[in-house]
């Protein structure tokens, strides 16, 4: 056995059996000697450009050790929730992503494409490329029965890897139409989080139909007032000629002590601008729409009478 075969097998014994086809050449074996070593049985080929020693893939880390490095794949799905030390999943469903491509089959691997992983939603397990657990958690939802996701999802929160609201806010950055459970994953959502699971962009368009049925005008939305550039800041919506702002706040998005600080913090920048800011919760907008509009109303009225 030469020399470069001798380091090969170190490098592979090192690295749990496997080993790259540009790692094995780089080392000084040829491509000649990689096709005799797995013709008489030395090595095996489970990828392109992947080989381990024989007997080699018993389990699940070494199989998503070979995918992950052959794909340029994450670890994703079933297999990242065991990795996080969720159970309760089919063992045999070994999974990991990749980007949108041509090159998406590892044998004994589910490989799952997609166009939208982040680099932060990636972190390390075991020397592995993993989905954090909101990642898993909504990659599931495309391929769980709806009980059984809800399992996973109450699992991850009672262990303290997750909250249900940091769920709904990587679900809603990632939904689009059609994106398979984003609707189940919805529904499981709004059982736990109730009144909570309510977005902004939702309470806004909430909010003008009160406005619009109400008679009053209709404010600006989404407008950015001079005296927010320091925190690059917008309002909900906006009376600008009357210099009265709607902020419409969700609990998913207002209910940390680091928003209700930067909520009070915004309100006085406004007051000091001489704005008038109004902040109206869901409840208001669904359940006391007539305190909304006398409120806004009135605000309105006061400016005029000022002008």
């Amino acid at each position: 056995m030469g020399e470069a075969e001798v380091a090969v097998l170190a490098q592979m014994a090192s690295n749990g059996g496997v080993i790259t086809r540009a790692e094995a050449i780089t080392m000084g074996m040829s491509a000649t000697t990689l096709t005799r070593r797995v013709t008489s049985g030395h090595l095996v080929s489970v990828g392109r450009g992947i080989y381990v020693l024989p007997g080699v893939i018993r389990d699940e880390l070494t199989l998503l050790g070979a995918a992950t490095a052959a794909l340029n794949a994450v670890v994703s799905h079933e297999s990242a929730a065991r990795l996080h030390k969720l159970g309760g999943l089919d063992p045999r469903r070994i999974s990991v992503t990749v980007p949108v491509r041509r090159s998406n089959r590892f044998l004994g691997v589910l490989v799952h494409q997609s166009t939208d992983l982040a680099e932060d939603e990636v972190l390390e397990i075991e020397n592995l490329p993993v989905t954090d657990v909101p990642r898993t958690i909504n990659d599931l939802a495309a391929v769980l029965p709806e009980k059984l996701l809800a399992q996973v999802l109450d699992q991850a929160v009672r262990r303290g890897l997750t909250t249900y609201p940091v769920v709904a806010l990587r679900l809603e950055s990632k939904a689009r139409k059609g994106k398979p459970g984003v609707a189940k994953l919805r529904r499981v959502l709004a059982t736990r989080l109730g009144r909570n699971f309510v977005t902004d962009s939702v309470m806004e368009t909430r909010a003008l139909k009160v406005i619009e049925d109400a008679g009053l005008p209709l404010p600006s939305t989404q407008f950015r007032p001079p005296w927010l550039r320091k925190v690059n800041g917008r309002v909900d919506l906006a009376y600008v000629d009357e210099e009265v702002i709607v902020e419409c706040d969700s609990l998913m998005f207002h209910g940390t002590p680091e928003a209700f600080q930067l909520d009070r913090y915004r309100d006085n920048l406004a007051w000091t601008a001489g704005w008038i800011p109004l902040r109206f919760t869901w409840d208001d907008i669904t359940k006391r729409p007539y305190y909304v509009v006398d409120t806004i109303r009135t605000a309105l009225m006061k400016r005029s009478k000022a002008q």
